[in-house]
């Protein structure tokens, strides 16, 4: 299951107001490009703050799954199951298979240590 369509994060959810705790879904016609991926904002003042240091609000993991990078998998999202913990955005799967965040939150400083190790060993 895809994070993002070819050129679009987060299935086209603001990634700035997740930072003010809400999933709310970006317009197209207000976007900014950052790493060659597309993001859509519900507001100008969100792209305005993106735009400023758009490092600073793009997803952990490249958007997908916290969960499941942890285990050395990349998995989609669900783009309202999300969590924003020392300024670094996490986003989880939740559907048919169930709900990953559980699993982060009862366990997360070795799932973070896990995640941000595979992350790095993907991109190396």
């Amino acid at each position: 299951m895809p994070v993002n369509t070819p050129d679009i994060a987060v299935r086209g959810y603001d990634v700035v107001a997740y930072f003010d705790d809400q999933a709310v879904p970006g317009d197209p016609a207000i976007a900014s490009e950052y790493e060659g991926t597309q993001y859509y904002f519900s507001n100008p003042a969100n792209k305005e703050r993106f735009d400023a240091n758009p490092a600073q609000f793009a997803p952990a993991y490249g958007g997908n799954c916290a969960t499941a990078m942890s285990e050395g998998n990349v998995f989609g999202i669900d783009p309202t199951n999300f969590k924003v913990r020392d300024g670094r955005l996490f986003l989880f799967y939740r559907g048919t298979a169930g709900d990953t965040k559980p699993q982060w939150d009862a366990e997360e400083a070795d799932r973070l240590r896990q995640a941000d190790e595979h992350w790095a060993r993907l991109n190396s």
